[in-house]
């Protein structure tokens, strides 16, 4: 029987397609579960963090996670990423960027072929490798699935793309070793319980399901670094800039802390701002009086750009129990 549509036209015309697609992606798993399909291993512990949609579920802040986790437990550990969205001629996009800033210490590879670039991340010292964005990306061996879920909409409409937002079929969720439930952060206890144990019955074999929040940690002031507590911004006008996938989470961390937002400038996921994208938005904090905030991904593009901003750093938060080491290094 066909999912509910919602009485929508597009969807209704899309769903075989997206059945199609989720096929595929079935047999294409079936295929590298049976070694019908080479799979290959790196000489060190290998840890995927991915999900099962498109869209933002929050991957990046766990991966920061997780490369601490790794660092604080004497490991060297290296991002492996296919580096979607980086510029011309640029080591790493956005987000790698953005975890270079935060984690000196950190080795990195981006190339769409993760095989290679994994053997140069290891041939660089890493004994210990988080494949980014790597749950659909089977020809590498990995010893942990971690799959973030975010909680609102943890399947978008049920469909797989075109017609949805789903990658494969939700029973993918089975191969999940742990599955992070993000954005719990303001979900009502009982139906957060509720969608913990659906998710739970699909990841049999996860050795747990745990609830968190990307949660603002602190401001840094571009022009000189210093940490400005999060308290400073209740009632503070703000306009914001960003270029993220989820540009609406944004604003609502802000109105969450007690900014008054006054403006947004949001543009589309990877956008290279221009030296007139800035401008306009810093205008637009001069005029009113306010800071022009933005996010911790998106300063990465803008180190050479001179306006006075604010970055606002998010952490990841568990909501309850924690995962320990132990569940997520091998």
């Amino acid at each position: 029987m066909a999912p509910a549509h919602g009485g929508n036209p597009l969807r209704q015309a899309l769903w075989p397609l997206g059945l199609l697609y989720g096929a595929v992606a079935a047999v294409r798993n079936w295929a590298f579960d049976r070694r019908l399909r080479a799979v290959h291993r790196l000489p060190v512990p290998v840890v995927s963090v991915g999900n099962l949609t498109v869209g933002g579920t929050g991957k990046t802040p766990t991966v920061a996670w997780l490369c601490q986790l790794a660092h604080a437990s004497g490991k060297r550990p290296g991002v492996l990423a296919r580096g979607y969205g980086r510029a011309p001629g640029a080591l790493l996009n956005d987000e790698g960027m953005m975890l270079q800033r935060r984690l000196p210490w950190l080795l990195q590879e981006q190339d769409p072929d993760r095989v290679a670039a994994g053997a140069r991340l290891c041939g660089k010292g890493a004994d210990f490798v988080v494949l980014d964005d790597g749950f659909q990306h089977r020809r590498l061996h990995r010893d942990r699935d971690l799959v973030c879920v975010d909680v609102t909409a943890p399947f978008g409409n049920g469909l797989c793309l075109p017609a949805g937002d789903l990658r494969e079929f939700r029973s993918g969720l089975g191969r999940a070793d742990l599955v992070l439930l993000t954005r719990a952060g303001t979900m009502a206890p009982e139906l957060l319980e509720e969608r913990r144990a659906a998710v739970a019955r699909l990841a049999e074999r996860a050795r747990g399901v745990f609830a968190c929040e990307h949660m603002p940690s602190t401001f840094l002031r571009s022009s000189d670094g210093a940490e400005v507590p999060l308290g400073m911004v209740a009632q503070q006008p703000c306009v914001l800039l960003s270029a993220i996938a989820r540009p609406a989470s944004f604003r609502a961390s802000m109105q969450r802390l007690g900014a008054r937002i006054v403006a947004e400038f949001a543009h589309r996921d990877h956008h290279r701002f221009t030296p007139a994208d800035v401008e306009a938005a810093a205008a637009s904090a001069r005029h009113a009086g306010a800071w022009l905030v933005v996010t911790e991904k998106d300063e990465s593009k803008l180190t050479a750009m001179p306006v006075e901003r604010h970055v606002l750093r998010i952490d990841l938060q568990f909501l309850g129990p924690a995962p320990t080491a132990a569940d997520v290094l091998p």
